[in-house]
Formats: structure tokens, C-alpha cells, sequence
């Protein structure tokens, strides 16, 4: 697949996963220029050919607001675990969807999504971003991937 493709790919995984599973449309984020502070991220791992990890980084309000349309709960009534637990299904389902395309023969196997740190969170070198606005705040998906998706 060509780093195109896999832009592409990311770009629509994550607007069908917001729309269809969170109920929020989202606008692409000129720049790309990352989520503002305070921000949440969560993270997913996966092996395969190519092998790889998945990080969501997210305001807190964007992720308390789409927490809250997942769950079919008021906002005030979610707590920072839900928001964190959501946040990490989002990641894993954004990274599964994006692999269902990346590579349709292959197998992959997804670790755990797990909460991470955001402070010092630097874009790796070759990685690939996609941001957008949800309507209550920024999200970007970066993608690394440990082997070339298209070999030279």
C-alpha cells in the first residue's frame, strides 16, 4: 500500500468510526497541528507484517463529549475512567479498521489499548497524522508502522 493509500485509509477510519459508533462528524484540521492541552492520548500496539502501534491524542473536552454520545450518557455524568476506557475503544477501533485495509490478507494482533502519557509526545519521523475538529475540540490518530507498507 502506498503512503497515499495509508493516509487515506487513516483519514476514513476515523470520520466512519466517529460517525458511526460516536455520532460526531468531524472537519479536517488544517495543518494537522496536534490536539490543544489539555490533552488525553491512548495507544494500540499491533503486530504483523508491517508491525506497528496507533496513538490517539485528543482535548479532554472532545473526549468527554464523544464519551458521553458513546455511552448514551450527559456529560456530567461520565467520569474520567469512562472517558479514559472510551477513549482507548476509539483507538482500537480506528487501528483495526485502518488495518482491515492496510493489508487484507495479512493477520494482525492487536494488543490492549492503553491510556499514555501525552507531555514530550513527539511525532516519530515517518510516522503518518491525520487531525480533525469534532465540534467540542481537535483529535489526531498518528500511525507508525516498523516496516515499509510498500517496499521501495
Amino acid at each position: 500500500m502506498t503512503e497515499a493509500a495509508l493516509r487515506r485509509a487513516l483519514a476514513d477510519s476515523i470520520a466512519a468510526t466517529l460517525d458511526a459508533m460516536f455520532f460526531t462528524s468531524c472537519e479536517r484540521v488544517a495543518g494537522a497541528g496536534g490536539a490543544p492541552q489539555p490533552e488525553l492520548a491512548a495507544q494500540v500496539a499491533f503486530e504483523g507484517r508491517p508491525s506497528g502501534r496507533l496513538t490517539l491524542r485528543m482535548a479532554a473536552v472532545a473526549a468527554r463529549s464523544i464519551a458521553a454520545n458513546f455511552l448514551g450518557e450527559e456529560e456530567l455524568a461520565i467520569t474520567e475512567r469512562q472517558v479514559g476506557d472510551v477513549l482507548c475503544e476509539l483507538a482500537n477501533m480506528i487501528c483495526g479498521f485502518v488495518l482491515s485495509r492496510v493489508e487484507e490478507a495479512e493477520e494482525f494482533r492487536l494488543g490492549p489499548p492503553r491510556m499514555m502519557e501525552v507531555g514530550g509526545f513527539d511525532r516519530p519521523r515517518g510516522a503518518i497524522a491525520h487531525a480533525v475538529e469534532t465540534g467540542a475540540g481537535d483529535l489526531e490518530a498518528v500511525l507508525e508502522m516498523e516496516d515499509p507498507i510498500c517496499p521501495p
